[in-house]
């Protein structure tokens, strides 16, 4: 199937996805440059953020660039055990994500609604507890589905991805493992948007719950994003898992894996766009000389009032 591609298709799937990839990564690695940089975005609440950041670098920097070099070559030849390696990380780091951002919506939810019950549920030790769970589980399952119950991974050319075989009597689990945290998501920010709703009116609670909304805000823009690009993907993995036997559009399971590729990339422009401190750090990273140009300006023109 990738053999009978024209060269103007390689060409073009290969660049689109390389030039996702780099963004993914270097975007990432500005975030944690960013909160690195700036003892502000170090508050626990962001841990959520810095975890989401880390396992998009490794989606970008371990398992997008099988992916680009499969669509370049059309041909799988890295061998079956790291076609195994590949298919467990990406699963594992997508899980990841979506748990992560399932903690993100739980945290705003009690933040913003159930503010006396805030500083008990995520104090900084059960912040850091729950985000190493959100790595822990996942590779737990992926570890045994993979390497101890011996689930099969195959190349797929469809999605230029190695694929984790799994049974019929695994699908449900599966399912559960991948949909369920939708269903928390959109509870926790239904509540939240009830909650500024009802307090529209209220300028006392406004004042004193701004900087919580704002925050709010900014994640509830970054896990709709997630979600808007993930959910279709998960929905055509399903739908072609079900319609195997009968065939599925190439193009359309091609798009899936974009979709997921996307998630890893779009989070560093939200959180430039709507977050102040991110986006000043990014600017001092990105603009030195700008920044250094501006103060000699000043500098200068002190001096000669002077």
């Amino acid at each position: 199937m990738m053999e009978d591609r024209h060269i103007a298709t390689v060409v073009t799937e290969t660049t689109i996805f390389a030039l996702v990839m780099i963004i993914s990564f270097l975007g990432n690695l500005l975030v944690c440059y960013a909160v690195y940089r700036n003892p502000r975005l170090r508050n626990p609440s962001n841990y959520y953020i810095i975890s989401l950041a880390l396992t998009d670098i490794l989606q970008a920097s371990c398992s997008m660039p099988i992916s680009v070099a499969y669509l370049a070559t059309g041909e799988w030849s890295f061998g079956t055990a790291a076609c195994a390696f590949i298919a467990a990380l990406k699963l594992t780091l997508t899980t990841i994500s979506v748990f992560n951002m399932t903690l993100m919506a739980l945290n705003r939810y009690y933040k913003v609604v159930k503010q006396n019950k805030y500083q008990a549920v995520f104090k900084p030790r059960n912040i850091v507890t729950t985000a190493l769970l959100a790595w822990i589980i996942p590779i737990t399952f992926v570890i045994l589905s993979v390497f101890v119950f011996d689930e099969e991974a195959k190349p797929n050319p469809v999605y230029a991805l190695c694929v984790i075989q799994f049974p019929i009597v695994s699908i449900a689990a599966i399912l559960g493992l991948t949909y369920s945290p939708y269903f928390i998501i959109v509870f926790c920010y239904w509540k939240i948007y009830r909650k500024v709703k009802m307090h529209n009116a209220n300028v006392s609670w406004q004042s004193s719950n701004a900087a919580d909304v704002k925050v709010s805000k900014t994640l509830l823009v970054t896990v709709v994003s997630f979600v808007s690009l993930l959910l279709p993907a998960h929905i055509i993995f399903t739908v072609h898992g079900v319609l195997r036997p009968i065939g599925f559009p190439r193009y359309v399971a091609l798009l899936a894996v974009f979709l997921l590729f996307m998630t890893s990339c779009i989070n560093p422009f939200i959180y430039g766009y709507m977050n102040r401190a991110f986006r000043n750090e990014f600017k001092k990273f990105l603009l030195p000389k700008r920044d250094h140009s501006v103060a000699k300006g000043r500098t200068k023109g002190q001096n000669q009032r002077r």
